[in-house]
């Protein structure tokens, strides 16, 4: 199979609340105790007439087997909407969806055999069992035998690092160690894609390196599993992600490698001299200079307390030549301390395709899929 999951042209619609509330309903004094005809409520249901909103306006997407994805966007911006799909939990209205080659909305049973999601607010764990006795409980109901059971949870106790945390009460579990446990419970069938929503969100920077770590180096690396995740942390996304789409209003406005989104779409760096040696009052002249620079765009300074500029910041082009403006500063009469760059991070890139950055001129978007 050439990609673990994938969207053609996909297209889901919700009807608007105002119609849901008044499709088929009788009205005025009349309507009191009555809730209409059965017809009428299906038609609600179905939302077969009235206004629509599209949740998802044509996304193509393709996930590759054993690849990290990462699904990026805004509040709103129908991530949401594009997992409960993928795990047949609500039906899309036009295009195509794949996974591992199964429709979600022809062959249920077949996609929830090759895909798990791992939701942070499912629990559905008994609080009066211990943390072995509910993986055992949860891989009978998933049909494994006795034997095949205990396998599983014994090697999923020990594959999260909760062996030796096994026969406590679930009570007794940090939140990292419930997630580590909801973790167990979507692999005891052993799904070869696994669907992430917000991972790591309620975790204490500790416990969220862990669990990055493990979907790293246990779930992709060791057991070759696809992973798709949908999140707000963008510094996640860049740490553990093969290739990310970042979604906006129900459309898919870049997809590429991290490293490809921030150098495609940022055309500039940030470069921070500190210095020494300024005569007060000099620095208008110097600046003046630099701002004659082709490819620099904003320059900023900090002043000390006897009135002696300190550093510069500057925003420049990432193909400008550094050497020539480093040789201007130290022709000036500067002692150059130290010079550090700073390339653009992906939380740079999300929020100037989103339009939440200040940069003036078009936005360029990473293409490709």
């Amino acid at each position: 199979m050439e990609y673990a999951i994938e969207t053609i042209n996909l297209v889901k619609r919700y009807p608007t609340s105002s119609r849901l509330a008044t499709a088929g309903m009788p009205r005025g004094p009349a309507a009191r105790g009555n809730v209409g005809g059965f017809g009428a409520i299906i038609d609600a249901v179905k939302g077969s007439r009235g206004p629509f909103i599209e949740a998802l306006k044509g996304i193509n997407l393709r996930i590759k087997e054993g690849e990290i994805f990462g699904i990026l966007g805004p509040n709103g911006a129908g991530k949401t909407t594009l997992i409960k799909i993928l795990c047949t939990l609500v039906l899309y209205d036009e295009g195509e969806v794949y996974v591992n080659g199964h429709d979600p909305r022809k062959e249920v049973a077949e996609v929830l055999k090759n895909l798990q999601a791992v939701l942070p607010e499912s629990r559905g764990f008994n609080w009066r069992l211990t943390g072995k006795q509910n993986l055992e409980f949860y891989a009978l109901l998933y049909g494994l035998s006795d034997a095949d059971a205990r396998e599983r949870v014994n090697y999923l106790l020990d594959f999260t690092g909760l062996t030796a945390r096994a026969d406590d009460g679930i009570q007794r579990y940090s939140t990292g160690m419930q997630r580590r446990l909801l973790l167990c419970r979507a692999l005891l069938r052993d799904t070869p894609i696994i669907v992430f929503d917000e991972p790591t969100s309620g975790l204490d920077p500790a416990s969220a390196g862990e669990f990055r770590k493990m979907i790293i180096d246990r779930l992709a690396k060791d057991e070759g599993k696809t992973v798709l995740l949908s999140t707000h942390n963008l510094q996640e996304a860049q740490e553990l992600c093969d290739r990310i789409a970042i979604m906006e209003r129900g459309k898919v406005i870049a997809s590429d490698t991290p490293d490809n989104v921030r150098h495609l779409v940022i055309e500039d760096r940030m470069l921070r001299v500190a210095v020494s040696g300024a005569v007060p009052g000099s620095q208008e002249g110097l600046i003046k200079d630099l701002e004659a620079i082709k490819g620099i765009r904003g320059i900023s300074t900090e002043i000390g307390t006897t009135g002696n500029f300190q550093s510069l910041s500057m925003r420049v082009e990432k193909e400008l030549d550094l050497a020539y403006v480093l040789r201007l500063l130290s022709g000036s009469g500067l002692v150059i301390r130290s010079v550090n760059t700073e390339e653009p991070t992906l939380e740079d890139a999300f929020n100037l395709i989103t339009g939440h950055d200040e940069r003036k001129g078009p936005r360029r978007m990473a293409g490709g899929f």
